[in-house]
């Protein structure tokens, strides 16, 4: 399983069935608390938690000015503004000893601090005062949700030479929040350079949605590449054990191959494992000098028993982790194996069931075990047991939040077996405030098929003009949907786009191969896979996938389509 979750590997939606709900993921780093107290050297620690941005570790200690202690600094002012330079000399120490106290004032320093940076003298003082007071006002906004006016004073903190892992930090969580992730990869990019062992404290999806958000900013095209290649050389890996970089690597090998560095490109193509990369690079034509090359090396259905040896034997070697259960299960799905499937889920409920301690992660995964196994019901015919389990997880809470991922999932399986009423009933409670801008469009996605359905022409349009208007945010869902209400010029038009983008092309590859039919289709899905096919064979989609890539078959669940 790859972590390389960002916005063209989105989890959600009918691709979350395999990949497993982080639909709110990248919203979900609301969570955070600034904690200002005793500390040591000059500038006290300061304790910060982000929610799902830093994984494992909620509380992070970061030292002020390890640089020199602030006091140890000589003043260069002229001397007619001496007096005043060292009065804001000692307002920023008087700052910094508020913040060491037990219960600071944060309101206080704040305002002391937005007067101390407007002050005609401020840019005379040393460095380490000037940094210090914009790192220290930018952490009071971040701590205020205030992240638009706290980015700014943190960049400043961050462009001094003696800037600390703590700017860096706060820089990538502002902006991370502000969905800025060029300049979130140019934090992230100073982190791994300079500290390359505090990566592991940052969830594995955050550093992900950061590399390939920030590939698509046009005015920072290189934030992206060094990025990568800061990852790359800190031999990064994921927290998660049973997730790799590969998807992460494909990026990299792709960027270096579109710089015409060719043994660059080998040298991280050797490190790529994950049997669905291989697949990839197999459809795209980028890769052919590599992968014709040694043909042996690249070997799909090899590398997916090789995967699924090593899954199975560090299933064994965590029997606490139920995560693991479920990524074997949803391996197992996609190999359509589906008895197999069903047996390590069913096993794994019903520890779960007897005994909820039984698994360390269980009440965080027992949702998506559910879920892997109403997909290995409807795989094997068994829509009624199949429709349980999935209305059994969506009603699970999701890393305690409303299960938003799954009441989607359950009403796509409703539109799928024409049952628009419940399908719209089942996101009847959802605004959509809950979910990432993909989550958003999955949502769309769910309520199109049932408007469709229920031939409600005036909530169809308007879902439909929301979900063109919007389709950068969720290609798959917007492509399902078109399908479904037989909008084939919509989705042509998109697969085409998505074949001449550099970044996209891999992933829509991906889904124009040849699987496995569906053992127990309903009629909506044998006319949705109809259609998909019909794009497929369109002239002008066949002649736009033979310049870049090719399509193969393989024994495997279609991901999608």
């Amino acid at each position: 399983m790859d972590v390389a979750t960002g916005p063209l590997r989105n989890p959600i939606g009918r691709l979350a069935r395999r990949r497993g709900g982080f639909l709110d993921h990248c919203k979900r780093v609301d969570s955070h608390e600034i904690v200002v107290c005793k500390g040591q050297e000059s500038g006290g620690i300061v304790k910060i938690s982000w929610g799902s941005v830093c994984g494992g570790l909620l509380l992070l200690l970061f030292l002020f000015g390890h640089a020199a202690p602030v006091s140890a600094i000589g003043s260069t002012t002229p001397p007619m503004s001496q007096q005043r330079s060292r009065e804001l000399e000692q307002i920023i120490q008087d700052a910094i000893a508020e913040t060491r106290k037990e219960k600071p004032d944060a309101k206080a320093v704040g305002d002391t601090l937005r007067g101390v940076l407007a002050d005609p003298i401020f840019h005379t003082l040393p460095d380490n005062y000037r940094r210090l007071a914009y790192a220290i006002y930018g952490a009071v906004l971040f701590d205020q949700d205030d992240y638009q006016a706290a980015q700014a004073p943190i960049v400043r903190a961050t462009e001094f030479p003696e800037a600390t892992e703590f700017e860096w930090h706060l820089r990538f969580g502002t902006g991370y929040r502000l969905k800025d992730y060029a300049d979130a990869a140019v934090a992230l990019t100073a982190l791994a350079r300079k500290w390359p062992e505090k990566l592991a404290d940052y969830n594995d999806v955050a550093i992900s949605q950061t590399a390939f958000k920030a590939e698509e900013n046009l005015t920072a095209p290189g934030a992206a590449g060094d990025l990568l290649e800061a990852l790359f050389a800190a031999r990064w890996r994921p927290s998660n054990q049973f997730s790799t970089p590969s998807g992460l690597w494909l990026a990299l090998a792709r960027i270096r191959l579109q710089r015409g560095d060719l043994a660059g490109a080998k040298e991280v193509i050797g490190e790529i494992k994950d049997p669905e990369a291989m697949l990839q690079m197999h459809a795209d034509k980028r890769f052919d000098p590599i992968v014709r090359a040694r043909p042996s090396d690249f070997d799909v259905m090899k590398a997916y028993q090789t995967w699924l040896a090593q899954l199975r034997a560090l299933v064994t070697a965590n029997p606490d982790k139920l995560e693991g259960a479920n990524t074997l299960a949803e391996l197992l799905l996609k190999l359509d194996r589906n008895e197999e499937a069903l047996t390590v889920t069913s096993a794994a409920i019903r520890s779960y069931n007897s005994n909820s301690k039984f698994f360390s992660d269980g009440d965080d995964q027992i949702n998506w075990a559910l879920d892997v196994q109403s997909r290995t019901l409807f795989a094997l015919g068994r829509s009624e047991e199949a429709f349980a389990a999935l209305g059994e997880g969506a009603g699970q809470k999701e890393h305690a939040a409303p299960n938003v991922s799954q009441a989607i999932n359950l009403a796509d399986q409703y539109n799928l077996y024409d049952r628009p009423q419940e399908a719209l009933k089942s996101v009847q409670t959802l605004d959509g405030s809950e979910a990432s801008d993909y989550g958003k469009m999955a949502l769309a996605d769910a309520r199109a098929c049932a408007f469709f359905q229920l031939a409600d022409r005036e909530n169809l349009a308007k879902t439909l003009k929301f979900m063109k208007e919007n389709a950068g945010d969720g290609s798959q869902p917007y492509l399902n949907a078109m399908l479904f209400v037989g909008d084939l010029d919509a989705v042509a038009i998109e697969v085409i786009a998505e074949l001449r983008n550099p970044q996209k092309r891999l992933y829509m590859l991906e889904f124009l191969q040849t699987y496995l039919p569906s053992h127990h289709p309903t009629k909506r899905e044998s006319a949705i896979h109809a259609a998909w096919l019909a794009v497929r064979a369109r002239p002008e989609v066949a002649a736009e996938i033979s310049k870049v890539g090719r399509v193969e078959s393989y024994p495997l669940r279609s991901p999608s389509y």
